[in-house]
């Protein structure tokens, strides 16, 4: 065995690949994101032959996963629990037809939420599908479960979840793992079925024949069922039944506390399908579990249904420590309180930011502003953006919300922000609604080229894959006027005046025309070393005589590198964040900051 000190997901990719998964897909999103980077940079290492990379959208990416396990190969699809809700069309009957090469669905769920708009329960979806989930609950089982999972779909031709979750994917350990990888001959790893004829049944089955193909799927659950053992450990009267991140907490909880003949903790590694125990022996019998009550409801126990449990945010040891008071186990000390966060910004120099800046300008404070998901959820800062729901709503918002005040007799500006990537992701089939019934409202595309929030991966206009080969790069401009847009329009934001210009043109279009315009605001994401390399460098300086400390650029532009002197009363840069940009003079009032 080898030891080597892992994250979450670096661990789960390890695993998948030495289990002999070949196939990877999925789509970016915090906390899931490291786990496709982490199997390409280890495929490179073994000079592995496999396809890892990613898809436009969590659907695409589950159905080519999916089509791909059919053909015999070992297959694996990665994303947050919000992308496991793009993904449920195929997700839902996935374990009908089961798979010929194993499957596993690796869904890792933010409890908090951290950055997510839900704190929904992946394991919740599986039971609901009827697809095995397993809960690891170290970095270690992390590795260790995501081997198991393909062992466990391979064997019974299901598809099975491995369930992580922000503690568990963002955490990191020392794990052990196979030294050598147990390879398959390439001739076995990519050994394609040739009898698709006889499993027409299920691979293109009717109504009628997915009844019996349920009938089916209920007999694999109850085999798999049976595999399902509780791992117990101290000897107390009252049993607590946890997984995942939360049984590490009270493991350390139990013990920092003295409870280990009061308490009996069982760890559960399936939490679907729970087969019944017997529970005679104990005075009482609690889960405790992240996010919903699965186990729970299987086992029929108290948790978080009679309120032992918060019913919202995540279980953290302080949390475990409140629920151990509540059922009388501990008397809990004072809470210690925590000084307010500082809200997040957008970075210094981001192209998002002077593109909504002068956004504001031209539509500004009365129009309604629909958001998205992305760093540019942050207009909320600069009061552009009135709604923010799921990933490329921001379009159908905008369309939605446009016909109403149209509906209504009124006439009101609607501005929809997206990025490129959500734009991919799931923009384009409200814009081609809004094509189709003429309405008349504004698209601003934030372009820097990479899913930034999520940790910079590739987007669909890259011109090399995340191996280096040529790909075929989409060019949103091509989409869009493909879908019937006429008023296309594509500008760098660092360019203020031509900016102004094009959001005025885009303003009297909507206000002459009944259709829709798109502007695309392109500019290299800042975080990147490309986009740094290629951003352009001015000599700025704040004019302190001319300064009126109004704050203008701190309250309505929100540059980081900018801080207000409180002895000067006027405005000064912090160098060690400022990296020259320029785009602030725009935005003075007074005329205090100037190029030099």
């Amino acid at each position: 065995m080898l030891t080597l000190y892992l994250s979450g997901n670096e661990a789960i990719a390890h695993g998948l690949v030495q289990a002999g998964v070949r196939f990877i897909t999925g789509y970016p999103g915090t906390p899931s994101s490291e786990i496709i980077p982490a199997a390409q940079k280890l495929v490179k290492e073994k000079n592995i032959k496999a396809f890892i990379d990613w898809a436009i959208n969590e659907k695409v990416a589950f159905e080519i996963a999916y089509s791909v396990s059919l053909t015999g190969i070992k297959t694996a699809v990665t994303m947050k629990q919000v992308g496991l809700n793009v993904a449920m069309d195929p997700f839902m009957n996935s374990a009908y037809v089961g798979t010929d090469g194993a499957m596993v669905v690796v869904s890792v769920d933010d409890p908090g939420p951290h950055s997510s708009q839900t704190e929904q329960d992946s394991r919740f979806f599986a039971m609901t599908g009827k697809v095995p989930v397993l809960d690891p609950s170290t970095v270690q089982e992390a590795y260790e479960f995501a081997k198991k999972a393909v062992q466990l779909s391979k064997r019974y031709s299901i598809p099975v979840m491995l369930r992580s979750s922000t503690r568990i994917s963002h955490g990191r350990g020392d794990v052990k793992v196979e030294e050598d990888f147990i390879l398959e001959p390439i001739n076995a790893t990519f050994k394609i079925l040739k009898d698709w004829d006889k499993k027409l049944p299920r691979y293109a089955a009717t109504p009628r024949q997915r009844l019996m193909l349920h009938g089916l799927l209920n007999e694999k659950i109850a085999e798999i069922e049976k595999l399902n053992e509780l791992r117990t450990f101290f000897s107390g009267d009252i049993l607590i039944l946890s997984s995942g991140a939360v049984f590490s907490y009270l493991y350390e909880l139990i013990e920092e506390h003295g409870l280990e003949d009061k308490v009996t903790l069982a760890k559960v590694d399936m939490p679907y399908p729970m087969k019944k125990f017997d529970f005679s022996g104990y005075k009482r019998v609690i889960t405790i579990e992240e996010s919903m009550p699965v186990i729970e409801l299987q086992l029929c126990t108290e948790g978080r249904r009679n309120g032992i449990v918060p019913k919202q945010g995540e279980l953290t040891p302080d949390v475990c420590e409140e629920i151990l008071e509540r059922i009388g186990l501990i008397k809990k000390g004072k809470t210690i309180s925590v000084p307010p966060l500082k809200r997040p910004s957008l970075c210094p120099g981001c192209g998002h930011r002077i593109a909504l800046y002068a956004l504001k300008k031209v539509f500004g404070k009365k129009a309604v502003y629909s958001g998205d998901i992305g760093c540019y959820t942050l207009a909320l800062n600069f009061g552009v953006t009135d709604t923010v729901l799921c990933m490329g709503a921001s379009v159908s918002f905008g369309l939605g919300i446009k016909k109403a005040f149209e509906l209504s007799g009124k006439n009101q500006d609607v501005v929809a922000i997206i990025g490129d990537s959500t734009f991919f992701h799931t923009g384009i089939p409200p814009l081609i609604d809004a094509v189709h019934y003429r309405v008349p409202f504004l698209t601003v595309i934030l372009d820097n080229k990479t899913v930034a929030m999520t940790g910079n991966q590739k987007t669909l206009s890259d011109h090399v894959s995340s191996f280096g080969e040529p790909v075929t790069p989409i060019v949103i401009e091509n989409v869009v006027q493909g879908i019937g847009v006429k008023f296309i329009q594509a500008v760098d934001p660092y360019d203020f005046n031509s900016s102004i210009k094009i959001l005025k043109e885009a303003k009297k279009f909507l206000k002459e025309n009944k259709e829709p315009a798109v502007i695309i605001f392109r500019h290299l994401c800042v975080n990147t070393k490309e986009g740094l390399d290629a951003n352009p460098i001015y000599n700025v300086k704040i004019l302190k005589e001319v300064c009126k400390g109004c704050k203008v650029c701190i309250t309505e532009f929100e540059c980081p590198a900018i801080f207000f002197n409180e002895e000067e009363g006027k405005v000064d840069f912090d160098k060690t964040l400022c990296i020259s940009c320029g785009c602030c003079v725009h935005v003075c009032p007074t005329k205090a900051i100037v190029l030099i």
